[in-house]
């Protein structure tokens, strides 16, 4: 962020993410991000609502250029700063009452910025959100790979709420919908404990890729764990980060904190393998942040720097 967009912010009272030029109609941009101030999903610990003011609020005086990997034995070059030629379309207009509207809402906006050739990141919001963007993505681009970062699975069938689509259940819904191209998803970070095996099952009979912290953190499996990630990236692709995949230490204010989850470096790693895909991922989203919670601050600061990494 520029210090003409600091005094811009201090002067106006509005802090559009990383100081980007805030631009609500639709038009031929590099791509846009969008806030989705919906929690109607949630099942406990609400307050993902509020998450896209927290989350500009964060970004306010961040640099856009994430200080390089390696400094000792020779700096790497300056890379470009993020989010080049990208605004902020504000927040989508989801009504709180209502899940099924804010899903046509979100599918509406982003749907409105994809087919003016945008990439789009969304800032939750709970995770049902994402739903939304990939019905609008993927009737744009067609059935989507997804690098997805989260201590659940999500890919529950509702029963036990009488729903099909919640916050646990977008996945299934997703891949049932004909969203997704399972061959080429990837979970990354899965840890809750469960019910029963159904989730897994589903996804494993799919062909989804899963991966625990412990499966990411064996040497052994690196080799594989790169086939996965680049085989996400032979189509169009979407990345979805529930902040629930970090450990709580690093982000406690989400609607699901689950102990053991991965560290700041081990998910940075995640998204910037996506940067050997062949074409950029079309639309991302940061979820589940609810910053009313304890630790809602230190949320949001983690949060906006995964967000500037994914940008670069």
């Amino acid at each position: 962020m520029s210090a003409d967009a600091i005094f811009q912010g201090l002067r106006t009272g509005l802090t559009p993410f990383l100081g980007l030029p805030l631009e609500l109609e639709p038009r031929a941009v590099a791509g846009v991000v969008l806030g989705a101030p919906c929690d109607a999903g949630v099942l406990h610990r609400p307050g993902a609502r509020l998450g896209p003011w927290a989350l500009r609020a964060a970004s306010m005086g961040l640099g856009t250029r994430p200080m390089p990997q390696r400094l000792r034995e020779g700096r790497e070059p300056l890379a470009p700063a993020a989010a080049e030629g990208w605004v902020d379309g504000g927040n989508i207009p989801t009504l709180p009452f209502s899940l099924k509207e804010a899903l046509d809402a979100i599918q509406a906006t982003v749907g409105d910025w994809a087919r003016c050739g945008c990439r789009t990141l969304m800032l939750g919001g709970d995770h049902a959100m994402t739903l939304g963007a990939l019905r609008a993505l993927a009737r744009q681009h067609g059935p989507l790979g997804l690098l997805h970062l989260d201590a659940h699975p999500d890919a529950a069938d509702g029963a036990a709420w009488g729903t099909e689509i919640h916050h646990g259940t977008w996945v299934r819904q997703a891949i049932l919908e004909g969203l997704l191209d399972p061959g080429r998803v990837l979970q990354a970070g899965l840890r809750a404990p469960r019910f029963d095996d159904g989730e897994l099952a589903f996804l494993a009979a799919a062909g989804v890729r899963m991966w625990s912290p412990a499966d990411l953190r064996d040497p052994l499996l690196s080799l594989r764990l790169k086939e996965d990630l680049a085989r996400v990236g032979e189509g169009p692709a979407y990345v979805s980060i529930d902040l629930d995949a970090l450990d709580p230490v690093l982000a406690p204010a989400v609607a699901e904190p689950v102990p053991g989850g991965l560290a700041l470096a081990e998910a940075l790693r995640l998204v910037h393998a996506a940067r050997a895909w062949s074409r950029p991922w079309v639309g991302a989203d940061l979820m589940e942040l609810a910053p009313d919670l304890e630790g809602g601050e230190t949320t949001a600061r983690v949060a906006a720097h995964l967000a500037l990494h994914l940008l670069v």
